[in-house]
């Protein structure tokens, strides 16, 4: 592809509806999106998910991939035509400090959103969503802000540090125009999603599409019975010829008949969440003096 250039990036924050957003965007016949909701190629993360770095399929989706190869993120966007605005949609552009400055020499000219969520909450549906998973086997939010660190993006527990969200973003702000950067609050978009959409084509300088289905959000918290007997599977066969040799799909599959899903309806303690809103207040100071938004009073600090 000649002259590639991704035109816009979504990068964050984590567990804050980029997923959603991924799927709602895909809908305008003008943005091309690849078969991948993560692609993690500009802020160069790692994760201890080994089938994460295998080179992609074009008729598979996957909701992330480890992409490290030039050649292989192109290739992703070789079917976008001519009228379609590129984009790239990765939470983890929101932690690594240094993804600002790759993007912008990859296209000084592209369009950065970002999604931010009060930084508590954010937090804890991060543990939430690890332990559904089986990343984190810690019995509480408390004890496990409290573990030894594994500063792993891909099923780390980072999960107050990504929640900080100020240093990553002003590194935008430091190399883009303002006019470049269009920063949504999660708990209001995602109440009024026709009117953010509309919002999002007008920031791209597309078309109005009404006809966006936005029923539904995308990647809420589910997790799996009989959890411990899943994770001890999964360490078992971590490596292992029978985990290299079975496809994801068929794994995700055998999971699901074994293993259940099912809601996930853990609250974070009261005290708990008083003490880490009164440890972010001067963080959020700061991002509601440096985006111009509201954020002190719409998070309740």
């Amino acid at each position: 592809m000649k002259d590639f250039k991704v035109d816009f990036f979504v990068v964050g924050a984590a567990r804050s509806g980029t997923t959603s957003l991924y799927n709602y965007l895909k809908q305008h016949p003008n943005i091309y999106l690849p078969n991948i909701k993560e692609l993690n190629y500009f802020s160069k993360v790692e994760s201890n998910q080994r089938q994460d770095y295998d080179t992609p399929k074009k008729e598979i989706h996957y909701h992330t991939k480890i992409i490290k190869s030039p050649e292989v993120y192109q290739n992703l966007f070789k079917d976008a035509n001519e009228q379609q605005l590129k984009g790239d949609i990765s939470p983890s552009y929101l932690w690594d400090t240094s993804t600002a400055e790759r993007i912008f020499e990859h296209n000084p000219k592209a369009k950065i959103i970002v999604s931010l969520r009060n930084p508590v909450e954010r937090a804890f549906s991060h543990y939430l969503m690890n332990i559904s998973v089986g990343y984190d086997a810690e019995p509480s939010f408390e004890k496990a802000i409290q573990a030894e660190e594994n500063r792993i993006w891909g099923g780390g527990n980072l999960y107050l540090e990504w929640s900080r969200y100020y240093e990553s973003l002003k590194s935008y702000y430091d190399l883009f125009p303002k006019e470049q950067i269009k920063v949504l609050i999660f708990e209001d978009w995602t109440s009024n999603k026709q009117e953010t959409l509309q919002g999002l084509f007008t920031f791209l300088n597309l078309t109005q599409i009404k006809t966006i289905d936005h029923t539904d959000l995308f990647n809420q918290k589910t997790g799996y019975k009989n959890i411990k007997t899943l994770n001890f599977f999964r360490n078992k066969l971590k490596g292992n010829w029978v985990d290299a040799l079975l496809p994801q799909r068929l794994k995700d599959r055998l999971k699901d008949l074994l293993f259940q899903k099912h809601v996930v309806k853990t609250k974070l303690d009261p005290e708990w969440n008083g003490r880490l809103k009164a440890q972010f207040k001067e963080e959020v100071q700061r991002l509601e003096e440096l985006t111009n938004l509201p954020l002190l009073k719409r998070w309740g600090y």
